[in-house]
C-alpha cells in the first residue's frame, strides 16, 4: 500500500494503511496557488550524507573520550539515531538529546558549549568531504512534481532549516528550477528559532508573493509538518520515503493530511 490514511476508529490510537485515491491528493495540489516542497530527504537525498557525516564527528568523539568503551554508551547508528535525534531538528538540539540518551552530557560543565560546537563543525567538516567526494544525490521524482506544478502555472519554493540548502541545490544545478528558495541562512535576517519553523514556511509564500492559507507543504520530516499545521496552510502532505509506518504515523499526527511513499503520486498530470 503506498499511501496511508489515518483510519476513524473507536480504538484511540489506532493507525492503520487505507486505501487512498492519488487524484485526490493531485486536485487538492492543484487547488492551492502555491507549493513549499522541502529540500532535504525529498529534492536531496542527503539524509544519508549527514548520518555519516554525525557518526563520524560523534563516534570519534566518544572513542578519544573513552566513554564507547563503556557498557552503556553505544556507537551511533546512522539510521535509528539519526531519525531519532537529528533529523527535522536543531543541530545543537539533537546534540544535545543524543549526548544526554548516551548519558554523557552534562549541561553544568563550562566546557559543555564548545563542545557542542566542535561536533557540530566537525559534522560540517565531514558532510561538506562526502558532498565534494560524491555529489548530490537527488530525488528525479521531485523535478518531475516542481515541472508538472510549473506546468499548471503554480510556483514552487524549496524549503530547508539547514544553512547548506541553497548550496546543495546549486552544487546540483538546481535553483533555476524554483521560484523561491529559503534555507538555514535566512534565520538570523528573520530572527527565528533554529530548526523547522512557520516563520520560515511564511518566508517562502512571501517571496512566492501569496499567503499560507493559499499554499500547500510537501515535507518529510514529522517537525516540518508540525511547523505547516502552526502555520495555518491550506494543504500539508507527508512522505515517506522508507514505508515505515512508525513514520507514517508520526506524520499523521504531526498534522499531515495524508502521507505519500513518493513524490510520483502526488504530482497532477500535466
Amino acid at each position: 500500500m503506498s499511501m496511508y490514511q489515518r483510519e476513524r476508529s473507536t480504538y484511540a490510537g489506532t493507525w492503520e494503511p487505507a486505501s487512498v485515491s492519488p487524484a485526490l491528493e493531485r486536485s487538492r495540489l492543484l487547488q492551492c496557488k502555491a507549493l513549499l516542497l522541502g529540500i532535504d530527504g525529498l529534492v536531496t537525498d542527503t539524509a544519508r550524507l549527514h548520518a555519516g557525516a554525525w557518526k563520524r564527528a560523534l563516534d570519534g568523539f566518544m572513542r578519544d573520550s573513552g566513554h564507547v568503551h563503556r557498557l552503556s554508551v553505544r556507537p551511533f547508528d546512522p539510521e535509528t539515531d539519526f531519525r531519532r535525534f537529528f533529523q527535522g531538528r536543531a543541530r545543537l538540539d539533537g546534540l544535545r538529546a543524543f549526548l544526554t540518551d548516551r548519558g554523557i552530557y552534562d549541561p553544568g560543565r563550562p566546557d559543555a558549549p564548545s563542545i557542542l560546537q566542535e561536533l557540530a563543525a566537525g559534522e560540517d567538516r565531514f558532510f561538506d568531504e562526502q558532498v565534494c567526494t560524491h555529489g548530490v544525490p537527488v530525488w528525479s521524482d521531485s523535478l518531475h512534481l516542481v515541472a508538472v506544478m510549473h506546468a499548471h502555472a503554480i510556483p514552487v519554493a524549496a524549503v530547508s532549516a539547514s544553512r547548506h540548502g541553497r548550496r546543495l541545490l546549486e552544487s546540483a544545478g538546481l535553483t533555476s528550477r524554483f521560484d523561491a528558495i529559503v534555507d538555514g541562512c535566512d534565520r538570523a535576517r528573520l530572527r527565528v528559532p533554529a530548526g523547522p519553523d512557520p516563520a520560515l514556511l511564511a518566508e517562502g509564500t512571501r517571496q512566492l508573493r501569496t499567503v499560507p492559507e493559499h499554499s500547500a507543504v510537501v515535507v518529510a520530516a514529522p517537525a516540518w509538518i508540525t511547523a505547516a499545521h502552526r502555520g495555518g496552510f491550506a494543504l500539508t502532505l507527508g512522505v515517506d520515503r522508507e514505508g515505515r509506518t512508525e513514520n507514517a504515523v508520526e506524520l499523521y499526527k504531526r498534522g499531515a493530511a495524508h502521507v505519500a511513499r513518493s513524490l510520483a503520486e502526488l504530482a497532477p498530470h500535466a
